[in-house]
């Protein structure tokens, strides 16, 4: 895990984002890209080319309905789920 930003649960996902952006590039100089879940916006993504990172935003398959796991999706949420026990 390269870096940890805590807020409030009431913080938009930019605003985290945003934040967490801000942080890697000081902790870290080899992070080239970041994925980020459809609740961001464009902002981050630019914010990202700003410090230097690649910004992906992962997006659920429209057609596919009910549970389907995001590939992507589950790298974070493991390391969410490592991360508070």
């Amino acid at each position: 895990m390269i870096a940890v930003v805590v807020l409030a649960a009431s913080v938009h996902d930019n605003s985290a984002d945003i934040a967490l952006l801000d942080k890697v590039p000081a902790d870290t100089d080899t992070t080239q890209k970041a994925l980020v879940d459809q609740g961001s916006e464009n902002a981050v993504v630019a914010h990202g080319q700003k410090v230097g990172i690649e910004v992906e935003i992962v997006e659920r398959n429209p057609a596919r309905t009910g549970f389907v796991p995001i590939p992507k999706r589950w790298i974070v949420e493991r390391a969410y789920g490592i991360r508070l026990r």
